[in-house]
């Protein structure tokens, strides 16, 4: 509850209108993963077309229809009127991945704003971190007591150095170059121009930075 009302009253007060964006879609935004399918049709008793595939226009909206896995395409055409927006919601993957980084409905947070760079992204992300971070430590500081002795010590710690710290940022570049000069046996060999993995990633932020 904390949390989710720190996330709006962040966005509020840094001029940001909040977009409620479709949970039914026929759009998919991210391109990647597996969609949960929307539809009325009998699966015992689908139509098909006379090439032999399912018959969409027989279905509720007359196409295919699936659970959103972003609300970022909305947002986007909305930032173009408005500058300034986000959208905080419910978002679906159909991805069968049991790890701590997948799971197949969560929450998302949102942000669009016109014309921004990367530089400009990056400095509303550390602003957005360090002031839900703040609203946590000072709104439900027995939780975090709490937390802090029984489920992950230093917790508290780790999160006043968060809000009080400049956040470390490091070109791809160079994050490639670290990665090749660390002497780490990683699955996937870091190479320039290929995305960074998982174990890259863990690296630079829990041993190098």
């Amino acid at each position: 509850n904390t949390l989710a009302q720190a996330v709006h009253r962040f966005f509020h007060q840094n001029g940001f209108f909040w977009i409620s964006t479709p949970i039914i879609t026929a759009s998919d935004c991210e391109g990647a993963g597996d969609l949960f399918r929307v539809t009325q049709l009998d699966l015992a008793n689908l139509p098909m077309t006379d090439k032999g595939a399912v018959d969409y226009s027989k279905d509720f909206f007359g196409k295919e229809t699936y659970l959103t896995v972003s609300g970022q395409l909305n947002v986007e055409t909305h930032a173009m009127a408005l500058s300034k927006v986000y959208t905080f919601g419910p978002t679906f993957r159909a991805e069968n991945s049991n790890t701590t980084r997948h799971l197949a409905e969560f929450w998302m947070i949102e942000p669009e704003v016109a014309f921004n760079d990367l530089s400009d992204n990056a400095d509303l992300a550390e602003d957005f971190l360090k002031f839900v971070f703040k609203a946590v430590l000072n709104e439900n500081p027995d939780d975090m007591q709490f937390f802090d002795q029984f489920v992950q010590k230093g917790v508290i710690e780790r999160l006043e150095s968060f809000q009080n710290d400049s956040f470390a940022r490091v070109e791809y570049t160079d994050a490639i170059e670290i990665l090749q000069k660390s002497g780490q046996d990683f699955e996937y060999k870091p190479e320039w121009g290929a995305d960074l993995q998982t174990e890259h990633e863990r690296y630079l932020t829990e041993k190098h930075f």
